[in-house]
């Protein structure tokens, strides 16, 4: 009994040494994992894993940055296809005003495309697999590229307008597909850098689009609809690859139960022969799994208890794209011009932009593990509105101080930087940390619709919010980035090197934390009195909120009943 009481001291100054926020909610425990075990998880980057990152990468993420920016540099091309095709469909030449609404549908259609896709992707993830559905995406890239190529040929701008719509279709469903799929295949300790590499890639494929759009190369009369149609090189590409590798190896054991394929897939990209601790972190899952039904988006939005990092998740999205980064992409030609930079240096500074966009966010692949989620994105936020700040005071001052357009170009700069390494990165890959295999998916889509929506809005009302504020363009953008940076530091955990049953624990406990220590003790009477304690001896064990002694099973070992 000496003995006994011993182990219910230790684990009873254990529980009281924990911070409030690393108590655990009734329950919870029984599916978490010890420190030990969580050591264990960790990887490294195998030559599988390297070649299942690039091609998912380049297949998918580089298309969507490809086709964010292609239509900047031969815009003035494209204007005189539609109005041309306009006038031999209809038999009149329209005005201004109706070319601009040709020509803002041929932009924004992709972002409805968009929009489309994003909702959809929990759907294909759960029905398809994660790697089947980033293939099937792939389909929309070349019925879209066929469209491209025949638009002109055919003298018809419906052709575009119908490509942009299919393109973005598959970009949008790949925003959600590619940061779970790379997540689920990673270690722990890697699983932020894999999760970056789908925002580095929307970055390549917005500098590639950029330079092949120069007139030397692509940027002509005769050469721009191929200069559209070359994203489904990427995509062949990786439809030629990427069936070589595994499905998601969480995929396979919690949604499929096919635990002999999800340890091949596991071997393969750990590079191991033993992957008990992989397994045995994904069979916890297996068994909560079994606890909930099917999850659905009126489910998830319905669950109390998953509210939290469904809107942490969802206001991460929509900062991403309310912070005005957009303004630096979609209008940086205007927004340099507007910053009195030289006209024959405009278009160096655009390709420099990108070229920077692309360092900053491969500076932040190995800096998301070493620094973590919450401080990248802090940081990045109060960076960013402090060059927002000094843009708008340059932008005032530039007339009587000539030095100011230039550093107005800096401020670019860092608020590029800025983004890169916080909400250009985080938003694409914090839900599949911040959900368990279930409501992953639903949630995933919701925030990557809401992602696509606010992208659409800030893309329809800049040009008319510029006409208005002029040189305060930035001000709202200032706002919207200190408020949700604001919510940032005051809601978001760290999810560095942690389970998701250890993100789980750290949110519930907001709701449960007062209750915590009765339900535990509730549940421990309830286990004390099934062995058969004397009532004396379960009250002082009661009292001092320990564990139940050690039982002996039926073979007489020792047996240690978990804690809960």
């Amino acid at each position: 009994m000496g003995d006994m009481r011993e182990e219910v001291d230790e684990k009873k100054n254990y529980f009281d040494s924990l911070t409030e926020k690393e108590k655990t909610p009734s329950g919870t425990c029984l599916q978490s994992l010890d420190y030990p075990q969580v050591q264990q998880l960790r990887g490294r980057l195998t030559f599988p894993l390297a070649i299942t990152a690039a091609v998912t990468m380049f297949g998918t993420s580089v298309p969507h940055g490809w086709n964010t920016g292609v239509l900047n540099a031969p815009t003035d091309l494209i204007q005189r296809f539609l109005n041309e095709s306009f006038t031999l469909r209809f038999g009149y030449v329209p005005d201004g005003t109706l070319l601009d609404i040709v020509w803002a549908t041929s932009v924004s259609v992709y972002l409805i495309g968009g929009c489309g896709g994003a909702f959809c992707a929990g759907w294909f993830a759960d029905a398809f697999g994660r790697k089947k559905s980033i293939l099937f995406c792939h389909i929309f890239g070349v019925i879209a590229a066929g469209l491209f190529i025949l638009c002109k040929t055919m003298t018809s701008f419906e052709m575009l307008i119908l490509a942009r719509l299919i393109v973005g279709f598959g970009c949008g469903a790949g925003t959600g597909l590619v940061p779970m799929y790379l997540t689920e295949i990673s270690p722990i300790n890697i699983r932020g850098a894999m999760g970056v590499l789908h925002q580095l890639g929307l970055t390549i494929g917005i500098l590639l689009s950029q330079l092949f759009g120069q007139r030397e190369l692509l940027g002509t009369e005769e050469r721009w609809h191929y200069l559209l149609a070359l994203t489904v090189v990427p995509c062949v590409l990786s439809m030629v690859v990427l069936p070589c590798f595994p499905e998601s190896p969480r995929y396979l054991l919690v949604n499929k139960g096919d635990e002999y394929e999800a340890e091949k897939a596991l071997k393969r990209f750990r590079g191991v022969a033993d992957v008990s601790h992989d397994l045995a972190e994904m069979q916890h899952e297996v068994q909560q799994q079994k606890l909930d039904p099917e999850w659905s988006f009126m489910k998830l939005l319905r669950t109390k208890s998953l509210r939290r990092p469904l809107v942490i998740v969802c206001f991460l999205a929509m900062s991403q794209q309310l912070s005005g980064i957009n303004v630096i992409f979609y209008y940086s030609t205007s927004v340099f011009r507007q910053a009195n930079i030289p006209e024959d240096k405009i278009q160096l500074a655009v390709l420099a932009t990108g070229a920077i966009n692309v360092c900053f966010t491969a500076f932040s692949v190995p800096l998301m593990e070493k620094t973590g989620r919450r401080p990248l994105l802090l940081y990045g936020m109060f960076g960013m509105v402090i060059s927002s700040v000094t843009i708008t005071v340059a932008f005032n001052l530039q007339d009587r101080v000539p030095w100011m357009s230039y550093l107005s170009l800096v401020c670019v700069i860092g608020f590029i930087f800025g983004f890169s390494i916080g909400l250009g990165s985080v938003p694409q890959f914090i839900g599949a940390e911040m959900f368990r295999q279930g409501p992953r998916p639903p949630a995933m889509s919701i925030a990557g619709f809401l992602n696509w929506l606010c992208n659409f809005a800030v893309g329809i009302s800049f040009p008319t919010t510029n006409r208005l504020l002029g040189t305060y363009t930035f001000l709202p953008f200032i706002g919207s980035v200190a408020v949700f940076g604001l919510f940032t530091w005051w809601q978001l955990p760290e999810t560095k090197n942690r389970t998701i049953n250890e993100v789980y624990r750290i949110l519930r406990i907001a709701d449960t934390r007062e209750n915590d220590r009765d339900e535990k003790l509730a549940m421990l009477g309830h286990r004390l009195a099934h062995q058969g304690l004397p009532k004396a001896e379960m009250e002082g064990l009661l009292r001092k909120g320990g564990s139940p002694p050690a039982t002996q099973n039926e073979t007489g070992s020792r047996k240690t009943t978990t804690d809960v």
